[in-house]
């Protein structure tokens, strides 16, 4: 039997099923003699330990301790436990300290149990939360502006949270389309439009569509007003969304290239480009836009399109309109960037001989798009020439970047390059270290660590003295004598 360890797994939990196991051993119940494989006259702790230690991919019950590490602060492991959805774990905890139940955690932006389980749509688990005396209506205590169970919730979630005493909000309202519910809001106090919710946001961010918009902007709401969290407006928030973007603009809110990119209004983007043609080089989330200022945050484009240029950009979301205006106002460097970014070998090659215009800003697509994946282009580029240890964010390389995923086809691309094992990133890491990181902690599930891991290493990787990696990990490092621990 294979079971899933837990993010965050307690070892006191671990403990318990241990021993209810060794309970169900005992009184010879047949599904836990099944998990044995073999009988025996008598069963110990020790045995049901190492039992359970092998269905979570440890060879011993030593091994499975030393991979989980117990959260000596009681509240980080209570919200850890909300944010894996573990039930369980989130009953023993209160069980042990009720107080919990109206606890906020600076690790997850102030958030108060119920946003927590609201934003994972999990209505068990709210139920769980309410029923242990949570407020429905608590909000993070995020400097630039909480937010509430609402704020976060889909519409199923948000209609169960509203049956059972959850307040509407402007915001809230606006994010779910309510109308008739926000123009009560609105009648009953006009000056909310002008009210801040979570990130210092205004109802019109919150904009589900394009009747709220003309709801809203009726009503007085600012069109150009900016969050607090990241300094964007209401058609950057709803960039996404491109009925609600395209009403916020046809009803004056500013555009930028971004923004006629993705509603691929072409003349717009014409004039955008013509009036600042540097936007064709610059990457949405870099200073020198001066619709995009600098942010505590970051700017929203961060999250939503991404940090890329506007080739980038346009290539992602399949504008190809856009995409193809784009093209033609670029410079010779900035069209082969372009090509190599879409994996297209032949423009790519007609075009290389503008390589040595190319700066090292202009290099970091390489490890840009092996983060994102893109095989053809890291194969298209460094066989025209990119040097293969140019390095982008966390002054990370492109192996750095596919290791960090476990992503082994990029890595066996970028191997007969003869890329540096030892360069190290920003945090002090080489890409095998980055690969062991990544192996906890990548939110990719499409990566082969095992594979990355002996690609490295056979490769001639420097060896750690010691390695913390997965589980399976580990079995592969401890195979290469690598201890792990």
């Amino acid at each position: 039997m294979n079971k899933q360890l837990p993010e965050r797994a307690l070892l006191d939990h671990l403990k318990g099923q241990a021993k209810k196991l060794l309970n169900s051993l005992r009184s010879n119940d047949p599904a836990a003699l099944a998990r044995v494989g073999t009988t025996q006259a008598s069963y110990r702790l020790a045995d049901a330990q190492r039992i359970l230690a092998r269905e979570y991919g440890f060879p011993s019950w030593t091994k499975l301790k030393q991979h989980v590490q117990e959260f000596p602060d009681r509240k980080a492991a209570f919200f850890h436990a909300l944010k894996a959805g573990e039930r369980d774990v989130v009953q023993i905890l209160l069980d042990f300290d009720p107080s919990l139940i109206h606890s906020h955690f600076d690790g997850a932006f102030g958030a108060a149990p119920i946003t927590v389980a609201a934003e994972r749509d999990d209505i068990p688990l709210i139920e769980l939360l309410l029923d242990r005396g949570a407020d429905i209506n608590a909000r993070s205590t995020w400097w630039a502006g909480g937010f509430g169970a609402l704020d976060t919730a889909n519409e199923a979630t948000s209609m169960y949270l509203i049956s059972r005493g959850a307040k509407l909000s402007a915001h809230s309202a606006a994010r779910l389309g309510l109308v008739d519910e926000l123009k009560e809001i609105l009648r009953l106090n006009p000056d909310v439009v002008r009210e801040r919710g979570g990130d210092g946001q205004y109802p019109l961010h919150f904009s589900k569509t394009p009747e709220i918009v003309d709801l809203l902007v009726d009503a007085g709401s600012e069109l150009d007003a900016r969050d607090l969290d990241h300094v964007s407006t209401a058609a950057q928030f709803r960039i996404l969304e491109i009925d609600v973007c395209r009403r916020l603009v046809e009803r004056g809110a500013t555009p930028d290239v971004y923004v006629a990119t993705m509603l691929e209004d072409i003349p717009l983007l014409e004039r955008l480009i013509d009036a600042d043609p540097e936007c064709l080089a610059r990457c949405a989330t870099e200073p020198g836009n001066p619709m995009i200022p600098n942010a505590p945050g970051m700017p929203i484009y961060t999250y939503t399109i991404g940090g890329g240029r506007l080739f980038q950009i346009a290539e992602k979301f399949g504008k190809s309109s856009a995409l193809q205006v784009i093209e033609r106002r670029s410079s010779p460097a900035l069209k082969l960037m372009s090509a190599c970014w879409r994996g297209d070998v032949l423009v790519a090659k007609e075009l290389a001989s503008h390589l040595t215009e190319l700066t090292n800003k202009d290099f970091t697509i390489l490890p840009e798009a092996a983060w994102e994946r893109k095989l053809d282009a890291v194969q298209v580029m460094l066989n025209i020439g990119f040097p293969p240890d140019c390095v982008g964010v966390h002054l990370s390389s492109a192996i750095d970047r596919a290791a960090f995923h476990g992503f082994d086809d990029i890595i066996e691309a970028i191997l007969p390059y003869g890329p540096s094992l030892a360069i190290l990133n920003e945090f002090g890491g080489t890409p095998l270290r980055a690969c062991l990181r990544g192996s906890r902690d990548s939110w990719r599930k499409d990566g082969d660590f095992v594979r990355s891991v002996e690609l490295l290493l056979e490769a001639g990787s420097p060896r750690p003295e010691k390695g913390n990696g997965s589980p399976s990990v580990n079995a592969v490092l401890e195979r290469y004598g690598i201890e792990t621990g």
